[in-house]
């Protein structure tokens, strides 16, 4: 009789003793050792990047990714001027004093850009030619 209680009280003990550590033990950090860049944030092991990053740690612009940019131009000039903007030649916006166009989204590579006073040939500054975001 002592040594069925000795053998349950052995038995009630060891079950209390695995209850007690796996009910102590550290639940996993699924982002411990995960490094996002750009300002990404982990989630369950994985990086959430922000709107301009792409890849499993947020290390590659999206541009670079896609060879696209988005683009808008400002006239702060500070004069009474009109100005046009020309991509590859044909006028994608006009731009009065003080005005911000819409975004574009344009392609990367060998571009012509152009500010022209509106209504003439007169170019407003040099010509520009955009190139890819993994040629800067």
């Amino acid at each position: 009789m002592q040594r069925l209680i000795l053998i349950s009280a052995l038995v009630v003990t060891t079950i209390f003793g695995l209850v007690l550590y796996t009910g102590c033990t550290k639940p996993v950090d699924e982002c411990e050792g995960v490094s996002c860049k750009n300002g990404g944030t982990c989630s369950n092991g994985t990086c959430l990047c922000p709107s301009d990053y792409t890849g499993p740690r947020c290390e590659t612009r999206k541009c670079e990714a896609n060879e696209t940019a988005r683009v808008r131009f400002i006239n702060k000039t500070g004069t009474s001027q009109t100005y046009s903007v020309l991509w590859d030649g044909s006028v994608i916006t006009t731009l009065g004093p003080g005005a911000t166009s819409e975004y574009y989204t344009v392609a990367a590579g060998l571009h012509t850009l152009h500010f022209k006073i509106a209504n003439s040939s007169e170019e407003a500054c040099t010509i520009s030619t955009p190139q890819s975001c993994g040629m800067l």
